[in-house]
């Protein structure tokens, strides 16, 4: 059953805010250069892909199809570095994998193959994704900052299905048939970043794509509310929630389709800044 994660987190955000005191101090995360953080991202999934040119609606769920577990922790990794007074260049990734063994409870085409219901397969999914962006500050105060800018998302997806299958000539026979592609798809986006007290910090990034370039067109949204406290002025915590959503087609060599997928759910990390 998918978890409604957002609806506490916000109530989070306004349990953590204190009363701030008259004398401002800025916080170290609105004017320090360098920001390394890490943490986990309980992340919830959903995956439908094609293969062989299927048409919208024919992806396979492999979630449902392949009775994979659609919620798991993986890692996250983000590196900032604001390398003049109005330019910042970020950089952070995160990746999950599934993988499953069952028999069919109905047929399913993959590529050029059919595997039948009641057979024996095994199926699988991967995906990583680069998050590479520039962006640069367009408002500026004391407690506030905007920043907008130009990114490019770079998404390695891989998914195979491997059993017994009734290949187009009609022939049963052992096999594997696997896809991947490193899509590369640019992008537009904004962060917003509000710092009422040395500790504390809220913010949230947007991210938006639609677009064909060669053998890919699709859509991109990537939204991601955060909380940041400072432990030390050069250590800290932080609780996000993040959402990623993508739907494209693919026409190329190793990939011929189209997915749909999915990731949303709370991040919890670690960071320093300098």
């Amino acid at each position: 059953m998918r978890r409604n994660y957002p609806i506490p987190f916000l109530l989070a955000i306004l349990f953590v805010l204190p009363s701030f005191a008259q004398d401002f101090e800025e916080n170290p995360l609105m004017k320090d250069r360098f920001y390394v953080e890490a943490g986990v991202f309980n992340v919830l999934r959903e995956m439908k892909l094609g293969a062989d040119g299927q048409s919208e609606g024919g992806e396979i769920d492999f979630n449902e199809t392949f009775k994979l577990t659609d919620n798991d922790p993986t890692y996250f990794f983000k590196f900032d570095w604001r390398f003049s007074k109005k330019w910042t260049v970020a950089f952070e990734t995160f990746g999950v994998n599934a993988g499953n063994s069952l028999v069919l409870e109905e047929d399913i085409t993959w590529e050029d193959i059919t595997f039948e219901e009641g057979s024996f397969v095994r199926a699988g999914v991967e995906f990583q994704l680069y998050r590479l962006f520039f962006s640069r500050r367009v408002f500026s105060r004391p407690k506030h900052r905007i920043d907008v800018g130009l990114g490019l998302h770079g998404l390695n997806i891989g998914a195979f299905v491997e059993g017994e299958g009734r290949t187009s000539e009609g022939n049963i026979e052992p096999g594997k048939r696997k896809v991947n592609g490193l899509i590369p798809l640019p992008n537009i986006g904004a962060s917003y970043m509000w710092a009422p007290h040395k500790k504390w910090m809220i913010g949230a990034n947007l991210d938006w794509l639609g677009l064909t370039i060669d053998q890919y067109s699709g859509s991109l949204w990537y939204f991601a509310p955060k909380v940041k406290f400072q432990i030390l002025d050069n250590f800290g915590i932080g609780a996000n929630y993040a959402l990623f959503s993508l739907d494209a087609k693919v026409n190329g060599e190793n990939w011929n389709g189209r997915f749909n997928m999915g990731f949303s759910g709370p991040l919890l990390s670690l960071h320093g800044n300098f």
